[in-house]
C-alpha cells in the first residue's frame, strides 16, 4: 500500500473503525494524525506527457507528465515495519547494529525517499552491470516492460494484472516485474478552499482534485496510478528482463 501516515489513509481510518476520511480526520482519534507525511504524486504543471507514458493501463489521458513512475518500500515504522540500516559510528551519533537487540534495531530503522532513492540507484547499477554499460534514462524501458505485463489501456491483460496484484502478498506470480498496488491511497488532510474537499472554518477537509467535489487525490487503482505509479518491483525480474 502507499506510504501514508496521515488521517487521510483509508487503511488507517478503517483500522480505527471509520468509513469516512472526513469523519476520521475531524475525530479525536484522527486528530493525532493531522500531518502530510507520505508518498506523493500528481500531473505536472509544466511538462507534457512523453510518448512512452501513453496508453498504459490506469494512465489518465491528461496530456501531462504524470508521477510517480515506480514505488519502493518506504515505511518509517508507522505500522511497526521500516527499512533497517547500519549506522554504528559513535562519533556520528550512531549505535551498534545488533539486530537481535530491540533497541539497536529501533535506532537503526527509518523510511522515506532518502532511503528509496539510493535503492533505485543500486538497482540501476545492477541493470547497467548486466547490460554491460550505462543505460541512460530508464523510464521508457520501465513503461515498455509494463505494457508487456499489464497490456495497454485499450487492451488490458486482466489475467496478468490479477496475478501481479501486490495485495496477493507472497502469492504474486513469480514472473511479475511490477507488483500492482491496489490498496490504500496517499490522500492527506487539508484546510482551506483550494483542492480541499470538505474543509470549513471548523473542520479539516481532504486533498481533492476539485474544490467542490470529492475527487480524492489520490487513490490506488488497477495498473498505473498517482499514488504508486506502476507499483513496486521484483528487482531480479527487472534486471533479467531488461532488453
Amino acid at each position: 500500500m502507499p506510504w501514508n501516515d496521515s488521517c487521510g489513509s483509508k487503511i488507517l481510518a478503517t483500522y480505527y473503525g471509520y468509513s469516512s476520511l472526513l469523519a476520521f480526520c475531524n475525530s479525536t482519534d484522527g486528530g493525532s494524525f493531522l500531518n502530510i507525511v507520505g508518498g506523493s504524486g500528481a500531473p505536472s504543471f509544466v511538462y507534457p506527457k512523453p510518448s512512452w507514458q501513453k496508453g498504459i493501463v490506469g494512465m489518465p489521458n491528461d496530456g501531462k507528465r504524470d508521477l510517480p513512475d515506480i514505488s519502493l518500500f518506504a515505511s518509517n515504522a508507522f505500522w511497526s515495519h521500516a527499512i533497517l540500516f547500519c549506522m554504528s559510528d559513535a562519533n556520528q551519533g550512531g549505535a551498534p547494529c545488533d539486530y537481535t537487540n530491540g533497541t539497536d534495531t529501533l535506532f537503526n530503522s527509518a523510511g522515506g525517499t532518502s532511503f528509496t532513492a539510493p535503492q533505485f540507484a543500486s538497482i540501476q547499477a545492477l541493470i547497467n552491470q548486466k547490460a554491460g554499460g550505462p543505460q541512460g534514462d530508464p523510464d521508457p524501458i520501465y513503461y515498455e516492460l509494463a505494457r508487456l505485463e499489464f497490456g495497454s489501456s485499450s487492451s488490458p491483460n486482466k489475467s496478468h494484472l490479477s496475478q501481479c496484484n501486490g495485495a496477493l502478498g507472497n502469492k504474486v506470480a513469480s514472473s511479475c516485474i511490477f507488483h500492482d498496488v491496489t490498496v490504500g491511497n496517499n490522500v492527506v488532510p487539508c484546510y482551506g478552499q483550494v483542492n480541499c474537499y470538505g474543509s470549513s472554518p471548523t473542520d479539516y477537509g481532504k486533498l481533492s482534485t476539485s474544490d467542490t467535489q470529492n475527487l480524492e487525490a489520490y487513490p490506488t487503482t488497477t495498473g498505473w496510478d498517482f499514488a504508486t505509479g506502476l507499483g513496486s518491483l521484483n528487482v531480479t525480474n527487472l534486471v533479467n528482463y531488461w532488453p
